[in-house]
């Protein structure tokens, strides 16, 4: 895995908890980076359009709080990248691969679009047949319940849910639409 940047880190923040308002020094301590060094990244971030700052009054004092930018389609192209990366990094499609063969591993819904939030499932369409993979520990390292579909048969699907399949990201293997 490539190391990431102080600014990747403190974008993934923001990925991961997109409804979330964020302080600097808690950013800061999450990453475990100087708050210095992410007040630069911050900077950045709020130029890319991915952030915005606004100013929170508690008691006579005023502090700045970081929110994501989540209807900006500029966010939601990054954190779909954002995710995608995460997914792999967790070797869950190489686990699925391994354990079932499937003809094709698709990823859809919320998740593939970057529009999820913080309790969004993972929807992933897996054409083989149904098994059980016990997916606790992939459950738990992204977050996320982890939601797989599964069908030997994908011109059986209902024609909406195919339709929102058909859009996702092709994963693994090739996904037949139309036959």
């Amino acid at each position: 895995m490539l190391q990431k940047s102080s600014m990747q880190r403190t974008a993934e923040i923001f990925f991961l908890n997109p409804a979330k308002s964020h302080y600097l020094i808690d950013i800061s301590r999450k990453i475990g980076i100087a708050h210095t060094s992410v007040k630069s990244s911050l900077v950045k971030l709020i130029k890319l359009g991915l952030i915005e700052e606004v100013k929170e009054k508690k008691g006579t004092r005023i502090f700045p709080v970081y929110r994501a930018k989540k209807e900006d389609k500029t966010f939601r192209e990054c954190k779909k990248i954002h995710n995608l990366s995460f997914l792999l990094e967790s070797k869950l499609i190489e686990f699925i691969e391994e354990k079932l063969a499937p003809k094709c591993i698709v990823l859809f819904g919320s998740y593939a679009r970057g529009e999820d939030a913080e309790n969004s499932d993972i929807d992933i369409f897996v054409e083989c047949k149904k098994e059980d993979l016990g997916l606790g520990k992939f459950e738990k390292n992204l977050g996320r319940k982890i939601e797989l579909h599964f069908s030997e048969n994908f011109a059986s699907y209902p024609k909406e849910l195919k339709n929102n399949i058909i859009n996702g990201i092709v994963l693994s293997g090739f996904l037949e639409g139309y036959k």
